[in-house]
């Protein structure tokens, strides 16, 4: 009787460390560089996350932002990470979404910045960009056609007026280097990635004002609430910046999001709605 009852009472406790609400959520990281570099970035993340809460993360991957938020608006996706205007445009078209986090910089800031990028030789600087072929990530990215026209506007200069043109190379790594193979007079990439190729004789000629920190976004069609509540507490227990075994855990991370996060109310995304009011809307290249 005894030996029944404990392997009633192991079944039950089998059945407790297997939530039925466990289940598979479909997770989008960005469009930032190729597939395989973003599967070894983002697979830490989300072993991570599988383990703390229960669900397993299955990355589902788009070539660009626009992809990423028609599959959002067709519940096609659960979490996306996203940089501040792609969540901008987001939150514009979708009312069911809901930051779960905003990640911090390798400085520990939960924001970042812009710059463009010419090279070391052509005498290039923010005020004689005129007749110049800039080099762009994709429409939907926060250091694309914002970030760049945001920065020109300084100048008293225009990204489609001036004799200027422009192309979208895909990403921040395709238009850096296609300053270095002379595609493009001029980039616009995250700062932090412009660092990767000044070696190749990159020079940067301006940087923009801080962005909000890229941020993890549900779908709260098909992720419940205490689904989203488990992955914040999960996300924000790590403390990288403190904790040395925390630094450890997440090493392989990409270097975007090792770094800790912060709840959404310190991200503030107001400007970035306002200064996609002073651009044409649709973004020139969406249409």
């Amino acid at each position: 009787m005894r030996q029944f009852i404990l392997s009633a009472v192991l079944i039950v406790l089998t059945m407790l460390g297997s939530p039925a609400s466990a289940r598979e959520l479909r997770f989008a990281p960005l469009p930032l560089e190729d597939k395989k570099i973003i599967h070894e970035q983002f697979q830490g993340l989300a072993s991570f996350l599988s383990g703390e809460t229960g669900h397993k993360l299955k990355m589902v991957f788009f070539h660009d932002y626009a992809k990423i938020i028609d599959a959002f608006g067709k519940d096609e996706i659960d979490l996306a990470y996203l940089g501040p205007l792609p969540y901008v445009v987001l939150k514009k078209q979708f009312e069911a979404q809901e930051p779960v986090v905003c990640f911090r910089d390798t400085q520990g800031e939960a924001s970042y910045t812009c710059s463009l990028v010419v090279f070391e030789d052509s005498g290039m600087t923010l005020n004689n960009l005129r007749d110049v072929h800039f080099g762009l990530t994709q429409p939907y990215s926060t250091c694309g056609y914002l970030a760049v026209s945001q920065m020109l506007a300084h100048a008293d200069l225009s990204i489609d007026g001036d004799g200027n043109r422009f192309s979208y190379a895909g990403s921040h790594s395709k238009a850096a280097l296609g300053v270095v193979r002379g595609e493009y007079d001029v980039a616009g990439v995250k700062t932090a990635i412009s660092k990767r190729y000044l070696h190749m004789g990159l020079r940067r000629i301006a940087e923009s004002t801080h962005f909000p920190g890229f941020a993890l976004i549900a779908n709260t069609n098909t992720v419940k609430q205490e689904e989203i509540a488990s992955i914040r507490r999960a996300l924000l227990t790590l403390d990288p910046q403190k904790s040395e075994n925390d630094r450890k855990r997440v090493s392989r991370w990409g270097k975007q999001f090792r770094n800790g996060a912060v709840t959404p109310d310190n991200c503030n995304y107001n400007d970035v709605a306002d200064a996609l009011t002073r651009i044409p809307w649709p973004i020139p290249g969406t249409e």
